[in-house]
């Protein structure tokens, strides 16, 4: 019998791509096929739409794990039991969308552990919808996968547009700022206590980047704020973005606004983009956007075996700096 891990995780593409990350792994470790049911999402126009198909081609193999890019029929076809057991039912597996939330940290911390134990367990269907962020701890994992990826024409397109237009044939410094333009980001908050500050960190981020690699370095910025792009192009020169619609200020965050299909492929475009650029400023270091980017920009790093040194301060000083990948 074929043995499944499904990659759920209904929230935003970067907590989308490290959940399909752990699923990656743990498939790839206990022999499985991958279904990837990205049904549901935000950027959806409709709820049984799989956003996956609208991103990356559909392959029969992702990085040597076999891959099912799930429809109706495949959720039906699941075998049971599943796993966690609140899963097996008839109704969950076919319409994820209208399963729970599951933020509960006793569920995430069990599947982190079963993601990082290398173990087999006994359910034949394992549904991953957690953040199991801190399950990705191979650096050379999430490489290997996310780099097995490949992005629809449209897209790819899109992203050489932009950077032969705007970037080419000059050293770069990428800047993804996550500041939530009012909505809850949980432990980003504290990032942003002092606007002003964290502003000035990636002022001061940008400084260390361009003292590097020359003064006159463009940058590329990717925020989810109107108001964070005014204020760093009035302490920043020569800051570079693409064109694309904000909500409204204190609204919240892009992928929840009415019109959040129109944006996926802006932010899965600004997403590879990030990953072109010569330096890599996150801030916060561990936002989930930045993700794909970090683990994916040539680096001439030396080599990095642990996702976390990827969201690592640049400043000791100031445990609320930005992370400077060079």
């Amino acid at each position: 019998m074929t043995r499944y891990v499904v990659s759920l995780r209904p929230t935003g593409l970067g907590d989308r791509l490290i959940c399909l990350v752990g699923a990656w792994i743990f498939a790839r470790n206990t022999g499985r096929t991958l279904i990837v049911d990205w049904r549901g999402s935000l950027y959806s126009r409709e709820q049984r739409e799989n956003i996956f198909s609208l991103c990356f081609a559909n392959t029969d193999d992702l990085a040597g794990v076999p891959l099912i890019v799930a429809d109706d029929a495949d959720a039906h076809s699941l075998p049971r039991p599943v796993f966690p057991d609140h899963w097996d039912r008839d109704d969950l597996p076919a319409e994820p969308w209208r399963g729970p939330k599951e933020d509960s940290f006793d569920l995430r911390d069990q599947q982190i552990a079963v993601i990082r134990s290398g173990a087999d367990i006994a359910a034949p269907t394992v549904v991953l919808n957690t953040c199991i962020n801190d399950g990705v701890s191979s650096f050379a994992d999430a490489h290997r996968c996310l780099e097995a990826l490949k992005p629809v024409p449209a897209i790819a397109a899109a992203v050489e547009d932009f950077y032969r237009d705007e970037l080419a044939g000059r050293p770069v410094i990428g800047l993804h700022i996550r500041h939530g333009n009012g909505g809850n980001i949980l432990a980003h908050g504290r990032y942003w206590r002092s606007f002003g500050q964290g502003i000035d960190r990636c002022r001061q981020a940008v400084m260390t980047a361009r003292a590097r690699i020359g003064a006159e370095a463009p940058v590329f910025l990717c925020t989810d704020s109107l108001k964070v792009e005014i204020a760093i192009r009035k302490v920043i020169p020569n800051v570079v973005t693409r064109a694309k619609a904000f909500r409204p200020p204190g609204r919240g965050e892009l992928q929840y606004g009415p019109a959040a299909h129109a944006g996926l492929e802006d932010a899965l475009a600004e997403m590879l983009l990030l990953a072109r650029c010569n330096v890599l400023i996150r801030y916060p270091p561990a936002s989930f956007f930045s993700f794909l980017a970090a683990v994916l920009k040539p680096s001439a790093m030396p080599d990095v075996e642990a996702v976390e040194t990827l969201a690592q301060p640049f400043d000791p000083k100031d445990p609320l700096s930005c992370a400077v990948l060079f």
